[in-house]
């Protein structure tokens, strides 16, 4: 079996990355010397690339588990690993399978998924608040899962999936005892060394992730991602984010991340392997209070704050918003959707640093665009920059044809984290990542600097009259309107035209009860928008329908105002 005790990145400082389609884009303009051009490194699986961080600082804390107040080394996260592995592998676990998991944010999360990599098999996380026929469609299209580790809380909607598809092995997180055929996780590794298998990984090729979209556009498609998709995707991020000559290694051990996103979601998956690669002490927190997230952000003086619009949003309305103290944030990242304009200004007059919109999907591990600190500015309302070995273009959606700086079209992604492909989808393969390049099915723009903005999906648009409208540029006007709290702004069917625009709202609580009406919001955005952009009807909601990551779910909205018409 290889050592990659010595294993090492080589920053190359004088060679642009063979990614690039032009070594003109305009971003690289602003790229400091300690900034590399490309990076280079022996091809290493996932788990190995994590222990060589992990094997440095076996003492330092790796996870702390706020709820139950439990701690655990970076040692202690290696031996265990070493056991589920282990514990896998006798129950003929191994290439050629995945292993699902079905739990919240906890420390086992991690334990597993070091596990199910160093057996060799695929991790498929598994969204704990999908109903049962979701996590069927999951189990039966993947069709290689046999084995799932369940927390007890998903257990019940775990057993009546088993009546419909064949699970082999379940072993219960969190409980004391087993059910039916189930097993505890601490039977599962009792009595087992801490000897993973001796596995043969091809990092190109073998899987180290068979992730499932969100589905907001029907079923979920199963996403491959090779061990070097997700290890390039960490390094070239990390790498891209330094604001200083400081080497990676020197701050190793020294961070604190908040596991606040799920650990489900790709975006919360790819973060949590940067943190551990970046040896940061993740603190995990039973559900999201903004409470409790501005007291550790206070406490643990965290410098970083990565979340999505909905975190955003829950802290900035929170009492103790303006009450703790943040000065020690040096940067704030949004991901996932889009962020609200108004929300960013709010944060910033409080907190003093701009939040910076990054940009992924699961398609791409899922990292291609972060906010730098040595690009002139922070731009809340972009997405920044590719990271570095990713190139980025504006298309026409028709025909690929590159746009000039400034137009709308499609954005198009190349770089060492693209998949490896769709799970048994070869034609949509083929139809998504044409000559290299990954079509993202978002419409973008970049300016004449090189940040990139996203401007919608191109199934949201709304054609209004023959105009095209983005649902997002209506939905920050209506954030600045005092009374709302939340808008998603779909298409509405019409008998007279085809279609209109429909803007759903929920309102703060203090203007509730009749004191605003729909009227009197069609009105406030007449002035403000074009006479083809403002929302011709509008309904109030008690709560935006989400996906499960926080995602306006505009699929939902467009159902219900096909079911009203």
């Amino acid at each position: 079996m290889k050592d990659y005790s010595d294993w090492t990145p080589f920053l190359d400082y004088e060679n642009e990355s063979p990614f690039l389609e032009s070594y003109e884009r305009p971003w690289l303009q602003f790229r400091p010397p300690y900034i590399p051009k490309s990076i280079k490194y022996d091809l290493i699986p996932l788990h190995e690339f994590i222990k060589t961080t992990a094997t440095k600082i076996p003492n330092n804390v790796c996870v702390y588990h706020k709820p139950i107040d439990k701690k655990y080394t970076y040692r202690e996260f290696m031996y265990i690993s070493d056991k589920v592995a282990n514990a896998l592998s006798q129950i003929g676990i191994g290439k050629g399978h995945a292993v699902g998991i079905l739990m919240p944010n906890c420390p086992e999360f991690l334990f597993c998924c070091m596990g199910i990599l160093e057996a060799g098999a695929a991790v498929t996380p598994i969204n704990p608040l999908l109903k049962e026929a979701d996590v069927e469609h999951i189990i039966r299209e993947a069709g290689i899962i046999n084995t799932i580790f369940v927390h007890k809380s998903n257990y019940r909607t775990m057993k009546k999936v088993e009546k419909k598809v064949e699970i082999k092995n379940i072993i219960l997180i969190g409980s004391d005892q087993g059910k039916d055929h189930a097993i505890t996780f601490e039977e599962f590794i009792e009595d087992v060394s801490p000897s993973p298998p001796e596995i043969d990984i091809d990092p190109m090729e073998d899987l180290a992730a068979l992730l499932f979209t969100g589905g907001t556009t029907g079923l979920p498609k199963g996403v491959m991602l090779t061990h070097n998709n997700i290890v390039a995707d960490a390094l070239l991020t990390l790498e891209t984010n330094r604001d200083s000559e400081e080497p990676l290694e020197d701050n190793i051990g020294n961070t604190v991340n908040l596991s606040i996103l799920p650990l489900c979601h790709t975006f919360g998956f790819e973060i949590m392997v940067t943190a551990l690669f970046g040896g940061a002490m993740l603190v995990m927190f039973a559900s999201f209070n903004p409470s409790e997230i501005l007291e550790a952000l206070e406490y643990y003086e965290v410098s970083i704050f990565v979340g999505v619009p909905v975190m955003y949003q829950m802290l900035i309305h929170s009492p103790d918003f303006t009450e703790r103290n943040l000065s020690k944030i040096e940067q704030a990242s949004s991901g996932s959707a889009a962020l609200a304009p108004e929300l960013a200004r709010k944060w910033e007059k409080v907190v003093g640093t701009k939040v910076g919109q990054g940009f992924g999907l699961t398609e791409s591990s899922p990292i291609t665009h972060i906010p730098v600190p040595w690009m002139p500015e922070i731009k809340s309302e972009s997405i920044g920059i590719p990271i570095i070995d990713t190139d980025a273009k504006i298309v026409k959606p028709e025909t690929l044809e590159d746009l000039p700086q400034g137009e709308i079209g499609e954005l198009l992604i190349k770089g060492p984290q693209v998949m490896k492909g769709y799970w048994k989808k070869p034609k949509l393969t083929e139809k998504t990542i044409v000559d290299g390049w990954l079509k993202t099915g978002d419409l973008a723009r970049m300016d004449e600097q090189g940040y990139f903005y996203i401007e919608g999906r191109t199934k949201d648009i709304i054609k209004y009259k023959g105009y095209k409208v983005m649902p997002r540029e209506v939905e920050e006007k209506l954030y600045e309107h005092p009374a709302i709290l939340e808008a998603g702004v779909v298409s509405a069917p019409d008998p007279n035209i085809g279609e209109t625009i429909k803007a759903y709202i929920v309102l703060k609580s203090e203007y509730r009860d009749g004191k605003i009406k729909e009227r009197d919001i069609i009105e406030w955005c007449k002035e403000r928008l074009a006479g083809y952009k403002y929302p011709r009807k509008v309904e109030f909601l008690n709560i935006l329908p989400r996906t499960m990551v926080g995602k306006i779910f505009r699929r939902k909205l467009r159902e219900m105002a096909f079911k009203k018409q």
